[in-house]
């Protein structure tokens, strides 16, 4: 009977998909991130049907912890998102853990008090991979530096121009360094502005020691936060909503000044969204750099402030004592003019601007015990927008060494300490010049020609005390590649020069 063997083909059909549906695995949880929130406990936060974390020493683990609802809940998707914080941890330690069943990775609880030699990184304006073609090589760049964590300055998502998706993809890019590296956030305008919705971000994050603005339009306490790692207290600041910095700026004034006299606390680093300092397509803050400039003033300990919102990299002369870096160039579009000068603030750059670029990337943190080496690393090139450098993919564009205010320093007779140097040396790619300042003041260093001609300058204007390494690509005043020779750097502060130095440029 041909109507029983089709009734026996369809239930047999409809058992084989029935059971095919039943053996297909659930679907694994994402958009895992973790943050430090004190020196012995850190917090997991995810979407997807795992609700719990297991941690150890080891990869058998040993301890469970059940999440809970994340509050307030995120509004990108469904869900579920969840958190889980993991309190009781050994300082220093670095633990397994997996998500429910998932992979096995690793995180770290913070860096004993006055450590030092870990990397940290800083990237700003990021976006997501569906709107942004260089977020997944700037988030890879990050991944492969291995840092102890990432200090995300703002304009996360950039969903209230690109809907919520980009929200979750987002989280989902950034997997490639948050399941190992803590997620460090700062909040930007973007997060801020509708139809975006800020509990896409503070539902998202268990901030350390969080802290509530005046004004402002959250209403879990978690405008800005601070944390201490190791030897290095970071404090973030918040958007400049009514009232905002003002309250910041003497809770700020209190942290720094502990700070200040704690043996175990070598610097002070500050970040955020808005920048002080800025000749890129959103101009600094005069309101914010003379609240920077005041709490330099006042604590030799804080010595550099990282931001984003101008999609470009800067780095800032000491501004009392602080080095400022705009380092917006974590995946979104650059923010050019057109035209000859592609700097919004002008060209030449201004006086207190001692470099700048055009180029995706992130900025790299190593903390020494004296020493803070802050280096800009190339990104991916991208085809599609003009850039004013030609960099190699994870080379240094840029550097600087900050020296703590306890660094020993010796002043010679006559003020200044150059010992300069050159590496490498012939050059090709480029190279570092090095001299030392024995005090702070007016210095300029050129390149010139085998006939004394000044080819390049790359600093005139003020240096701090303290040993300094600047960047040369080998190229002239327009850019042009030198050719092939021997050129000397010449360092001037305060009308006394040093002898040339060779530079060899193969």
């Amino acid at each position: 009977m041909w109507w029983v063997r089709a009734s026996i083909r369809g239930l047999a059909a409809a058992c084989f998909a029935a059971f095919a549906l039943f053996a297909l695995p659930a679907r694994a949880a994402d958009e895992i991130h973790w943050t430090i929130t004190g020196p012995t406990s850190v917090t997991f936060d995810w979407r997807g049907p795992e609700s719990f974390v297991q941690y150890g020493l080891t990869t058998s683990y040993s301890n469970t912890v059940t999440a809970v609802g994340a509050t307030p809940a995120p509004v990108s998707s469904a869900g579920p998102f969840w958190e889980a914080r993991l309190t009781g941890l050994i300082p220093d330690t670095v633990y397994h853990y997996s998500i429910g069943t998932g992979a096995d990775h690793t995180f770290r609880t913070p860096r004993r008090r006055g450590v030092s030699h870990f990397t940290v990184m800083a990237a700003g304006d990021i976006g997501s991979s569906l709107a942004y073609p260089m977020v997944p090589g700037v988030q890879q760049l990050i991944a492969d530096q291995h840092p102890a964590f990432t200090l995300m300055l703002g304009d996360l998502t950039y969903a209230n121009n690109h809907g919520q998706n980009a929200v979750d993809q987002h989280f989902n890019d950034v997997m490639v360094w948050s399941q190992d590296a803590a997620y460090m956030p700062a909040w930007g305008n973007h997060e801020h502005d509708a139809p975006d919705d800020l509990r896409n971000y503070t539902g998202r994050f268990d901030l350390p020691n969080p802290q509530s603005s005046p004004g402002s339009p959250s209403a879990v306490g978690e405008d800005w936060s601070w944390f201490d790692y190791g030897n290095v207290r970071f404090i973030s600041y918040p958007e400049p909503v009514s009232g905002a910095w003002s309250d910041w700026l003497g809770k700020a004034t209190a942290l720094m000044d502990e700070a200040q006299v704690d043996p175990a606390i070598t610097f002070i680093v500050t970040f955020g969204h808005r920048p002080a300092y800025s000749s890129g397509h959103h101009p600094g803050s005069a309101t914010l750099a003379s609240q920077l400039s005041q709490l330099g003033a006042a604590h030799s300990k804080y010595r550099l402030n990282l931001n984003g919102h101008s999609h470009n990299y800067e780095r800032t002369f000491p501004q009392s004592g602080v080095i400022h870096v705009t380092a917006g160039t974590g995946g979104s579009s650059l923010e050019q003019k057109s035209g000859s000068c592609l700097w919004p603030g002008g060209c030449p750059p201004p006086w207190w601007s001692a470099y700048r670029a055009f180029h995706h990337g992130a900025v790299r943190l190593l903390i020494a015990p004296q020493r803070i080496t802050v280096q800009a690393l190339c990104g991916p090139r991208t085809t599609s927008e003009p850039v004013d450098i030609t960099c190699t993919l994870g080379s240094v564009i840029d550097q600087v060494l900050i020296s703590s205010p306890l660094d020993s320093f010796p002043e010679p007779p006559g003020g200044f300490a150059f010992a300069p140097s050159v590496g490498p040396n012939p050059m090709n790619d480029g190279c570092f010049l090095r001299f030392g300042m024995a005090r702070s003041g007016h210095a300029r260093v050129c390149v010139m020609d085998a006939a004394g001609r000044i080819v390049r300058t790359l600093v005139n204007g003020p240096l701090e005390r303290g040993p300094h390494e600047i960047p040369f690509d080998g190229r002239d005043h327009h850019n042009r590649r030198l050719p092939a020779g021997v050129y000397f750097y010449r360092v001037e502060a305060s009308d006394r020069a040093t002898t040339l130095r060779t530079v060899i440029v193969d």
